[in-house]
């Protein structure tokens, strides 16, 4: 490989702040593209997915006849949402992007393989990770509190059968990507109601929406005898813990449920649909592999994610960025109420050990 090759052009200005963590994932020397003045030699192009921002990143791609490579947040983000704090992990595509269900990705192709892998350590690996994410309530974004279902406001007598339905942001890429559309949210929740007479319907809308950011697309549901519609900021598994069956577009909570062994019914078609995991209102065809639970974990958490540490800017394993994640949370809580946010979780875990623990990750895994 040249060394021309062994440059990636960066044109945004956000995307260049994760320079060193593009560098540690990728093998490539990050270099600034900003004509007239900035012009280098480089290999290929990085932006951020298919955003429209990313618009000029893969017209330089084209122009140069150098390959894009789509980069996203990871899976497992950071304790609070925003450019404040920088992405504990990132995912790197050079097929397309995980969202867009109209082409082919390399999770796709990851998951395929993981299909057919069925090496015992890895599924135990597996096994372990996702009984560690459910333990720890470990999500994209983790400043929410766990709240039980009495303080969700839910009835104890009727959770049986309980449905859960997941709001969106409008204009999430993820929506029109994925083969869904504002309607799809309206018809989720008529389905909801009709395919589950007499259930309690939870109704969970986005974060950014109740903050007043954004809008969603199903804040004009209100309470009613058998509607409970969750307006608070909460951790994901403060709901998945909580319901029978989750109705989603194409939201990541739905990877989540089904990892948690809950039955889901995808109205688009996000990444983790189609592989028969799920109950899907869009087909999908050329997703014809049947993985387990473990080998989709595997596949998108192992292979597709990609975790550096914001400490030591080094690459870390999906265990150690789980852990890390866990104590970045307990001090949040910990500074905002004065106590770690794992007793919450019945944990005894207490600040100073916080403060102890991120001294030593400081030193270097």
């Amino acid at each position: 490989m040249t060394f021309q090759q062994q440059r990636v052009a960066i044109l945004s200005s956000g995307v260049w702040q994760l320079r060193d963590a593009i560098r540690e994932i990728t093998g490539f020397e990050p270099v600034r593209w900003l004509p007239p003045f900035q012009q280098p030699k480089f290999g290929c192009v990085v932006g951020w997915g298919l955003k429209p921002t990313a618009s000029k990143a893969r017209e330089l791609s084209i122009k140069s006849d150098s390959s894009y490579i789509a980069l996203e947040d990871g899976f497992i983000r950071s304790v609070r949402p925003g450019a404040d704090q920088p992405p504990l992990s990132l995912v790197v595509d050079r097929l397309g992007v995980h969202y867009d269900a109209s082409a082919r990705s390399e999770l796709e192709a990851l998951i395929l393989r993981s299909t057919y892998n069925h090496d015992d350590d890895r599924i135990a690996r597996a096994r372990a990770g996702m009984a560690r994410l459910r333990e720890l309530r470990i999500s994209k974004y983790n400043h929410a509190p766990f709240l039980g279902e009495v303080e969700l406001g839910l009835d104890p007598a009727r959770r049986k059968g309980r449905v859960l339905i997941v709001d969106q942001t409008a204009g999430d890429s993820s929506i029109s990507f994925g083969c869904a559309s504002a309607s799809s949210f309206n018809a989720m929740l008529e389905a909801a109601r009709s395919e589950n007479p007499g259930a309690e319907i939870v109704v969970k809308l986005h974060p950014e929406v109740v903050s007043g950011r954004k809008q969603g697309h199903l804040c004009h549901v209100s309470n009613d005898a058998d509607t409970c519609v969750i307006r608070e900021n909460v951790n994901p598994w403060s709901l998945i813990e909580t319901v029978d069956k989750v109705y989603v577009v194409t939201s990541q909570l739905g990877l989540e449920a089904v990892l948690a062994g809950r039955e889901v019914t995808c109205f688009g078609a996000p990444f983790y649909a189609g592989w028969g995991l799920t109950l899907d209102r869009v087909p999908m065809e050329r997703r014809s592999a049947k993985p387990t639970p473990e080998q989709l974990f595997a596949a998108v958490y192992f292979d597709y994610s990609r975790y550096v540490s914001p400490v030591t800017r080094r690459e870390i394993s999906y265990e150690q960025a789980v852990d890390w994640i866990a104590r970045e949370r307990d001090r949040f809580h910990g500074q905002r109420n004065n106590r770690g946010f794992s007793r919450v979780l019945g944990g005894k875990r207490q600040l100073g050990a916080w403060q102890k623990a991120a001294r030593q990750e400081a030193r270097g895994f």
